[in-house]
């Protein structure tokens, strides 16, 4: 299961969707002649069983908008019948049925609109299980608007009400609904508390195993992100045994429980190399996934596990066919960029390679943004979730007035310390991927340094073409180890004229080479060539002042220096050191 997948877990509803063919719409309409010809000739509980038969047709149907009008017209005729019969477990369930009818043709703000009021009638009649059901369909409205701090506001409505009932099944699917939320909000370790407390309240109670297999499944997807595989695996005994439970109850196997599972072992035994075990996890998923996410999950496993046993064409075949799966994101597609751009590199594919980089490098800076907006938005909701606590407590302790007081104080403080927390972990991660992709450029150099000796007997005769690009890399390379040898990095104002004189070139050929290589003009890179010495230089020279190492560098005023580093890297070099020294 991945991120957005888990909202269809959610609709753990009334009706099974079932896609008739053709050859049965005879058969189909012939039933519901009979039911309505059935609702002319019976009365009391019968006719409510009728309507609810009948409904339940045409809620298969609901995507065609003639048939959702007609299902509205049997909600409202159900409904006047069970209130007529007085009949409030059936009046129940009609409304359950059109929130699900509401959610299946994504009509959100219909559910919105309705489900209050359905609500507070199942509290009045002490409907629990349609209310907790219910209530979990407004949070899904709310979570797949992006309303997460209303989300998160009737999640705690739920667990308040659940606890003072003392109904550790109604507890167990608030935490789950909440879990749900900090998934959404990519916060794995708040997400996996909320998940092994619903757990350890589910196992207590019965006729919640659907929720109880998906916490597991989101147990697992929060282990995962934290890198802690460990933990994982020794859950999966656990995990098979409510497996168990759930198929035992229902008296039938759970696909989609034991299928999530599969997703979960399939995915950590590819983040820990171990791909031989992956690939059984994989060939038991094979055939059975109809899901768009689901299928671009396997065919990145499949790549993968490709690539692992040197079968590089195959796995860029899959690769490639992955991303007509992939949801238009800059964060999976770069995903599946690293893949092919590793895939390539073994490949002896440098080029085609060196460009899937720059593609990446590209999209990484508009994923910084990204990140860091979606950061400053968690903060928002994670203030408004702690503001709608205090607010409760205070509705307990009102009298308490200087109490509450401080308590705003605490949350405004609460406030500040969330932003530095996340203004770190950003500085954290934009270290960690300018780290990787030094990783990826060094792996990708020793590839080209090992190829480039055959390439010089196998590729030069070819053509001039290839023979030229060949040379463009080697007066690059000339480039590259005259700046960096003596004192000519830290030379301000050494000029092109003396790099052309010292190179034994000309100018326009060795702009064409560092064009053609690095896609800027020579003073542009060797500008970042300096920068990235002076990176270097604030890794592994903490004795050094930030000045002194820009004047090493060839920077002779700092403020330039600072400004050029925060536009190359997105973080500047103070917080660059900062994120260096806790390594």
């Amino acid at each position: 299961m991945k991120y957005r997948t888990y909202l269809t877990t959610l609709l753990y509803s009334f009706l099974l969707g079932l896609i008739l063919p053709a050859s049965a719409q005879n058969s189909l309409q012939h039933q519901k002649d009979s039911l309505r010809h059935a609702l002319e000739h019976t009365e009391g509980i019968d006719k409510l069983q009728t309507y609810n038969k009948l409904y339940y047709i045409y809620m298969a149907e609901a995507g065609d908008d003639q048939k959702m009008d007609t299902l509205m017209t049997l909600f409202e005729q159900a409904e006047a019948e069970a209130i007529r019969q007085g009949n409030t477990q059936m009046q129940g369930m009609v409304y359950g049925n059109r929130i699900i009818s509401y959610i299946n043709r994504s009509e959100h703000d219909k559910v919105i609109e309705k489900a209050p009021a359905y609500l507070d009638f199942y509290i009045r009649h002490d409907l629990w299980k349609f209310y907790y059901q219910i209530h979990m369909q407004l949070i899904t409205a709310y979570n797949l608007k992006g309303d997460y701090e209303l989300a998160a506001a009737e999640a705690g409505k739920m667990y308040t009400r659940a606890r003072e009932r003392k109904d550790k099944a109604g507890m167990a699917t608030a935490l789950y609904a909440t879990g749900i939320i900090y998934n959404l909000q990519r916060r794995p370790k708040e997400e996996e508390d909320c998940f092994r407390e619903s757990i350890s309240l589910l196992w207590e109670v019965s006729g919640y195993d659907n929720i109880l297999t998906q916490s597991y499944a989101f147990l697992c997807v929060s282990l995962r992100a934290q890198a802690r595989y460990d933990e994982l695996l020794q859950l999966v005994p656990e995990y098979e045994k409510a497996i168990a439970r759930f198929e035992k109850a229902t008296g039938r196997v759970q696909p989609e429980a034991r299928g999530n599972l599969y997703v979960a072992l399939m995915n950590t035994y590819i983040d820990i190399k171990e791909y031989d075990k992956a690939g059984i996890y994989l060939s038991k998923l094979e055939g059975s996934v109809s899901n768009n996410m689901l299928k671009f999950e396997l065919l990145r496993a499949k790549a993968l596990i490709l690539q692992s046993r040197g079968d590089y064409r195959t796995a860029l075949a899959v690769i490639d066919s992955a991303v007509i799966q992939v949801q238009e994101s800059a964060f999976n597609l770069n995903a599946v960029r690293k893949i092919k751009m590793e895939i390539l590199a073994r490949a002896g594919r440098n080029d085609e390679a060196f460009s899937l980089l720059d593609e990446i490098i590209a999209a990484n800076d508009s994923i910084n943004n990204v990140e860091v907006n979606a950061r400053f938005d968690e903060l928002r909701t994670q203030y408004e979730v702690e503001k709608h606590i205090a607010e409760k407590e205070r509705n307990f302790h009102y009298f308490l007035f200087a109490l509450g007081i401080c308590l705003v104080l605490v949350l405004l403080l609460a406030g500040v310390f969330y932003y530095n927390r996340i203004i770190s972990t950003k500085n954290r991660k934009l270290y960690e991927r300018i780290k990787e992709q030094d990783r990826l450029a060094e792996e990708l150099s020793r590839m080209a340094q090992a190829c480039e000796s055959t390439a010089s007997s196998e590729v030069l005769p070819q053509t001039s073409d290839i023979a030229a690009t060949v040379e463009q890399h080697r007066l690059v390379a000339r480039l590259r180890e005259y700046l960096l040898s003596g004192d000519n990095l830290s030379n301000a104002e050494m000029n092109r004229d003396e790099i052309i004189s010292a190179l034994g070139t000309n100018k326009n050929l060795l702009t064409d080479a560092v064009r053609a290589v690095t896609g800027n003009s020579p003073m542009e890179y060797m500008r970042m060539l300096k920068l990235d010495e002076a990176r270097k230089m604030l890794d592994h020279h903490p004795e050094l002042t930030i000045e002194a190492i820009a004047f090493s560098c060839g920077f002779n005023i700092p403020s330039t220096f600072y400004r050029l580093f925060r536009k190359q890297y997105g973080i500047s070099p103070a917080e660059y050191r900062k994120q260096a020294n806790k390594l």
